[in-house]
């Protein structure tokens, strides 16, 4: 089984847009994708997914870009063993006049606005300094314009030319260099497990430079590989040290580049060896793959998230067990999950299912299973073991009684042999599910461990007018955050008039916000 690396904690930014078209860079986009679904991969690093920050395309901008830095710092302040990952990569440009080196955002309006709207490397490294994780690794791609096929840029203000990121600043330049060969460590460092580094795509007046079939960078490439085993280690391995990443990506990348007859060296620096990583789950790659590691460029395997007493999953052909979960086509499963010891069964509904009714036998009886609900919606405790479906929570089923305290409508009922109740589900399920089957599609195809914040969403939509307004707000941000590309399906869900009566004033102040 899988494990989560609990204490890693990452912020992938990208720059592939830009506010000025010549300087968009479409490989960095298919980067910092792939970076991204290795880390919260379960199969993979397995970082928790809440846990990473994901900033790409509009995003990108000079203050989101800050703010997640900000936000890494606040995460780690709660975890003392925290595992800090930085990856950034855009161009990288610097200003020959006052020899001050820029991350180019994606909302610059003119390159004569360098100094006013770029974010400085000194600003950069001192908000890096400020995380005060235990373990960090920053890892910089910040210098494309002549390897990404970007023309060089007629500026309009101050003469830059493009460069990797700095290494020499005081924030960095006290991380000494590493010289390792692929499979090697410092072992006397492992007793601490902690320190910096920085790995730098390349050096001097050098390039980052693309795969020849474009798929991503020579150094996104070899680093996803280090990530997933590639690089030398002991056969009980579970975790990925740093120095795995940094001595594989440095060797590989300046071997790759040498066979496209290009010159491309990445630089590394690190005050210590620790692991930034599970390896294949944790799993380590003989367990968990029980074959060759993985090539980057292959399809990730479905994802399994355990849920309560059953899981999700999403994926081309899957069986989602105890919760809803959607497929990649947007089909909403469910399985039946019976017994203490939560025998899983395979009857499993496949395709869009209305599952708006759920009818208790009065009589003498034992609940088993996890009836969903896409309107009313009960969350129901069986036999000692935790059954969640889409509401109600502490609510007892033993024998043949079931006490509820809060069905969407009603409140303070009972539900035993011989009582009823009459409860308000808002919007049908029948009708809740249509509304919804596009938007979880475009999230699980963007971003599949969105997917359960969407299913509360729907819940919570489906409630109507007695929706919590602040709930669906947070979630619509979270949704927002997590599949970008899902933005527009939000919008649009909520322009429906039976969805839009959800909507509160907190609800429509994002709507608001995620369309700029």
């Amino acid at each position: 089984m899988s494990e989560i690396f609990e204490h890693g904690y990452a912020v992938v930014i990208g720059v592939d847009e830009n506010n000025i078209g010549r300087l968009a860079l479409p490989t960095v986009a298919k980067d910092v994708q792939a970076v991204h679904d290795v880390l919260v991969h379960p199969e993979r690093c397995a970082y928790k997914p809440d846990n990473v920050k994901f900033l790409k395309g509009a995003d990108s901008t000079k203050s989101e870009i800050l703010e997640a830095l900000f936000w890494l710092q606040e995460k780690v302040k709660e975890d003392a063993e925290a595992t800090a990952v930085i990856y950034y990569s855009g161009h990288g440009m610097v200003d020959k006049a006052t020899n001050t080196y820029y991350l180019i955002p994606y909302n610059i309006s003119s390159m004569s606005r360098v100094r006013l709207d770029a974010i400085k490397a000194e600003e950069l490294t001192a908000q890096i300094s400020d995380i005060k994780a235990k373990r960090m690794l920053a890892i910089l791609d910040c210098c494309h314009a002549a390897g990404m096929d970007v023309k060089d840029v007629e500026l309009d203000g101050p003469e830059v030319d493009a460069a990797p990121f700095p290494l020499d600043l005081p924030e960095t330049k006290d991380i000494p260099d590493l010289d390792i060969e692929p499979g090697g460590k410092a072992v006397s460092d492992l007793i601490d497990g902690e320190g910096r580094a920085i790995l730098n795509s390349s050096t001097g007046s050098q390039s980052s430079y693309i795969r020849t079939d474009g798929a991503m960078s020579l150094f996104t490439y070899h680093l996803i590989e280090a990530l997933t085993g590639h690089a030398p280690h002991p056969d009980d391995a579970t975790v990925v040290y740093v120095t795995d990443v940094m001595s594989w990506v440095t060797h590989k990348v300046k071997q790759s580049a040498k066979e496209q007859n290009r010159d491309q060296t990445p630089v590394m620096r690190t005050s210590g060896v620790f692991p930034v990583a599970q390896l294949i789950g944790g799993q380590g790659v003989a367990k968990g793959i029980g074959a060759m590691p993985p090539d980057p460029l292959a399809p990730l395997p479905s994802i399994n998230v355990e849920v309560g007493s059953g899981a999700a999953a999403v994926g081309d052909n899957n069986t989602v067990i105890g919760e809803r979960g959607v497929n990649a086509q947007g089909n909403v499963g469910g399985s039946i999950v019976t017994g203490d010891s939560n025998t899983i069964q395979t009857t499993t509904y496949q395709g869009p299912v209305d599952q708006s009714t759920t009818t208790f036998n009065q009589g003498e009886q034992t609940v088993e299973g996890n009836q969903i609900n896409a309107g009313g919606n009960v969350n129901v405790e069986h036999m000692g073991d935790t059954i969640h479906g889409d509401k109600v929570g502490g609510d007892k089923v033993g024998g043949d009684k079931i006490s509820v305290g809060n069905i969407s409508g009603s409140s303070g009922i009972a539900i035993g042999r011989g009582a009823s109740a009459t409860v308000n589900q808002g919007i049908s399920g029948s009708e809740l599910t249509q509304l919804f089957a596009p938007l979880l599609q475009q999230v699980a195809q963007a971003n599949p461990a969105a997917v359960p914040q969407v299913n509360q969403l729907k819940e919570e939509a489906g409630k109507g007018e007695g929706a919590d307004d602040e709930k669906m707000a947070d979630l619509i941000s979270a949704i927002a955050e997590a599949a970008p590309t899902a933005v527009e399906g939000i919008v649009n869900l909520f322009t429906n008039s039976i969805i839009a009566k959800a909507a509160g004033a907190a609800t429509n102040y994002v709507l608001k916000r995620i369309r700029k």
